[in-house]
């Protein structure tokens, strides 16, 4: 018989010796039980590359002959290519403009065996936003954020099975019912965009939980949930008026996937006479100087032992990665994309990608990981002053001002050093087009806690939080930051359970009742400076004017035409006071018969005359709006 299991990820077709399923055309016996995994699963019509490329997966179906129905309207079979390894075929089908949606059907005869099979062409229904400064994004490790489904912890099939959660770099058993049980928390927070780490299957048997070594490209792994229960959180976030970011990897896939366990072209991946890791060292990829052995090196290494490294250049790679990511859009809705290892795969490649990708889906935000030393070099890569051509990316995620974080809260200042360095970091902007789109963190799925990063002192946490959420860009915390998760021992720690996930935990701090009242002061702190910045032009687009910081003080300004914000912090140990004719350039503009205007706490409403000095608290930052004085 002929089972048809096709839902919204793989179409995986089995052929056995008796007829079932209406779906299907009455067809002679094949030869042997076989199945195919078809990919794409199902496609749209409308969309502006006219050119798709189906890839089918089973055993010799690269000897079949495929025929599509006379049937079709605005459809055809170009032609076929076959792969050095006979399992694989790929269809290349042409869909006109004038083409509308559709079930094609399709007809195969070979070794494979003879049967038949449906494919669906969709009528396009994109819901993509994209992101801007107004947007405060969450960044959850789905494994350790909420057990919302027990039932889906571990399945028999998987190389990796059952839950243990005292062992770090095993799964835990978190999922995407676990998420959608929590928005209210998260949009409590003040959270307007949710990224996860990927969420896509991840078969390995070791260190599954994380998402980042991919075996299949059109599932949710299974432990996380399914394709529909994806489309469930889609509803909630889009009912809530909340973003997705999709979490994605092209430099690499997890070698459990069927492409790399039965491969179907040696060029599909980077081969080496032994393992050949990356060199990690990004300029090498931009350096005048830099020796072909360390820029290949770079680019064709493989990021670890069990991440095989993916040749782009390869078009029909190119192609796969492509339309994977148009599928995952396309279906879901997704607003924003954040690329994993950014650095690492064939820029050219990466280019392609983005113009792919942004001419179907104009208003999609595409950010990059680009986790280098240097604005030069981070700047690079977003093809701006220094890149060598458009790459359609909208931002980074900025490493560099995250290093600044990090220094401007551990460090005295200095004349670089220090609270300067983030002066100093923000002063280097020039190298982008585009410094507002910039995404900002203090801490992420990769690095120590902040909290940790600065030895638990919550004064200098609240420092670093509040310069996160009023200064450019769009901020981004880690999931457990507003409860003052301090873990700073490796990536199976950072990513630590958020306490009252599991029905089994003592203490429940998603809810105001089990969390302390420092925690509870944190929660409210993000809470309260998000809903400061959405309701702010100034903070969350205006414009940034810096003073060159002394003595440990450091002042900016947040402004447009409508309001301007003062932001004061004293990263020292001790009281600090500024002459306040300093600040002319924006309070004296707003003197009126010499008097200068009220600075009034954004957070608590209380008013501060500007007169003769500012005067700063040990390790404090204050948020001032300025009102104009009125006689």
């Amino acid at each position: 018989m002929i089972i048809k299991f096709k839902n919204l990820g793989i179409l995986i077709i089995f052929f056995t010796n008796t007829l079932y399923s209406s779906n299907f055309s009455n067809i002679s016996s094949d030869k042997r039980s076989s199945n195919v995994v078809v990919e794409p699963p199902h496609w749209w019509v409308g969309l502006p590359d006219q050119n798709l490329e189906i890839i089918l997966h089973g055993e010799n179906i690269g000897l079949n002959e495929f025929e599509l129905s006379k049937k079709a309207v605005g459809v055809s079979i170009t032609k076929t290519t076959i792969l050095p390894n006979p399992n694989y075929i790929i269809l290349h089908i042409t869909i006109e403009k004038s083409a509308n949606a559709q079930i094609l059907s399709f007809k195969s005869e070979g070794e494979a065996g003879k049967f038949n099979f449906e494919y669906e062409l969709k009528s396009r229904n994109s819901k993509d936003r994209g992101l801007s400064g107004d947007d405060f994004i969450y960044l959850i490790t789905p494994d350790r954020f909420g057990n919302g489904d027990a039932s889906n912890d571990s399945f028999d099939h998987f190389n990796q099975t059952g839950v243990n959660r005292e062992e770090p770099y095993d799964r835990h058993g978190g999922d995407i019912q676990g998420i959608i049980d929590h928005l209210d928390y998260i949009e409590e927070l003040g959270v307007t965009a949710v990224w996860p780490n990927p969420l896509l299957e991840n078969d390995q048997p070791h260190e599954s939980y994380h998402g980042y070594a991919i075996t299949d490209h059109f599932n949710i792994d299974q432990r996380f949930g399914s394709n529909e229960l994806f489309h469930t959180l889609m509803d909630s976030l889009e009912s809530r008026d909340m973003k997705m970011i999709m979490d994605v990897v092209y430099n690499h896939i997890g070698n459990e996937h069927h492409l790399f366990k039965d491969i179907p072209d040696s060029s599909w991946f980077h081969f080496h006479d032994g393992f050949f890791q990356t060199n990690y060292r990004a300029p090498a990829l931009m350096d005048p100087y830099a020796s072909d052995f360390d820029k290949d090196k770079m680019t064709d290494g493989w990021f670890d032992k069990h991440m095989p490294d993916v040749n782009q250049k390869n078009s029909h790679v190119a192609k796969y990665f492509i339309q994977q990511t148009l599928w995952w859009i396309e279906e879901f809705g997704i607003d924003a994309l954040r690329i994993d290892t950014y650095a690492y795969p064939d820029q050219a490649f990466m280019r392609n990608w983005g113009k792919a990708v942004k001419d179907a889906f104009p208003e999609i935000f595409l950010f990059a990981e680009t986790w280098v030393h240097g604005t030069s070099v981070q700047g690079w890569f977003l093809g701006d002053a220094l890149g060598p051509e458009e790459n359609y990316l909208d931002a980074l995620t900025d490493f560099q001002v995250y290093y600044a974080f990090n220094d401007a809260m551990n460090q005295g200042q200095s004349w670089t050093g220090g609270i300067a360095k983030m002066y100093y970091t923000l002063a280097k902007d020039y190298v982008y087009d585009h410094p507002e789109k910039m995404v900002t963190f203090l801490d992420n799925h990769d690095l120590a806690r902040f909290s940790g990063v600065v030895n638990r002192d919550f004064d200098k946490f609240k420092m670093g939080v509040g310069m996160l959420m009023t200064m450019r860009g769009i901020p981004s915390i880690y999931y457990g930051t507003e409860i003052l998760m301090s873990e700073t021992d490796g990536h199976g720690k950072i990513r630590e359970d958020f306490p009252g996930g599991w029905p089994a935990d003592s203490l429940n701090k998603f809810r105001a009742e089990g969390r302390s009242e420092m925690e509870n002061e944190a929660f409210d702190y993000i809470s309260d400076l998000a809903k400061l910045r959405s309701g702010s032009s100034a903070l969350s687009a205006g414009n940034t004017t810096q003073y060159v910081p002394v003595d440990g003080l450091y002042v900016y300004f947040r402004w447009d035409e409508i309001e301007t914000y003062m932001i004061v912090v004293n990263t020292s140990e001790k009281e600090v006071s500024s002459p306040i004719e300093k600040y002319d350039q924006f309070l004296g503009a707003q003197t009126i018969e010499g008097r200068k205007p009220i600075l009034e706490d954004a957070l608590t409403g209380e008013s501060v005359s500007a007169t003769e000095q500012i005067i700063s608290s040990p390790k404090s930052l204050n948020i001032y709006r300025v009102i104009p004085f009125m006689p």
